[in-house]
């Protein structure tokens, strides 16, 4: 049974009710024909599962009664950043967004990088595009966490913001060292992992994360398409931690 997901703000825990809204509403009552009764498996994205039932259907809305409470379920045990180049096509950034959350990525950060195709940030209308397609993943997954996806940043502040961070993984398809995967947490919880654009990355922005202690890996010799790529490295590093 796939998960379906609410707001939080839409939950009373104290009253035992909560209300499926907008996108997920439609989904219920127009596509599945949901009825009064019915039960249904709701997350809130914050890994809360409420196992519920339906006690009313309104013009806009869905009450359910909560009869019972699961927490972090079908989660990783880490933390997985996926830091990554918006891709030419939106169909298939959209599918590669689609299969790192199934996969178990917690976090997503476009970056633009020199040889990034689109140079600019995402519309609000792609953003909420991308939000949806996230959601209908994290259901479908029995997922129970919903990935935090971000709008485009530069490089440069990309590697600001992982400063914090100590494993911190990029894939060079130049790289050396041909082992690819992770092996080694150092008692983190967090991992970061990279993977270039279309156009591959510049040597320059591979030497300046090396210098921001970003480990330089590969996913073997072949040459690989920018989504195939990030979706390889998502797999095998969660399958292997």
């Amino acid at each position: 049974m796939e998960y379906y997901y609410t707001e939080p703000e839409n939950i009373d825990k104290e009253s035992k009710l909560l209300l499926i809204k907008g996108y997920e509403y439609k989904h219920l009552v127009k596509v599945l024909r949901k009825k009064k009764d019915d039960i249904i498996s709701i997350t809130d994205g914050l890994r809360n599962i409420y196992v519920t039932k339906i006690v009313n259907i309104q013009k806009d809305s869905i009450q359910c009664e909560i009869t019972e409470t699961k927490y972090n379920l079908n989660e990783p045990k880490i933390n997985l950043r996926l830091f990554l180049s918006p891709l030419r096509k939106s169909d298939r950034f959209e599918f590669l967004v689609e299969k790192a959350v199934e996969l178990g990525v917690y976090e997503i950060q476009p970056v633009i990088s020199k040889h990034s195709i689109l140079q600019t940030s995402f519309s609000k209308a792609k953003m909420e595009r991308l939000h949806k397609i996230m959601i209908s993943a994290m259901g479908q997954s029995q997922r129970c966490y919903l990935p935090v996806l971000h709008n485009t940043m530069s490089l440069k502040e990309m590697i600001i913001s992982a400063e914090v961070y100590k494993n911190k993984y990029v894939y060079y398809e130049y790289a050396e060292n041909k082992k690819g995967i992770i092996t080694k947490l150092d008692n983190e919880e967090n991992i970061c992992i990279f993977t270039g654009p279309e156009g591959g990355f510049d040597k320059s922005e591979i030497q300046q994360l090396i210098e921001n202690n970003w480990q330089v890996r590969s996913l073997g010799e072949r040459k690989l398409r920018a989504e195939t790529a990030a979706i390889i490295s998502v797999f095998e590093n969660l399958k292997n931690l």
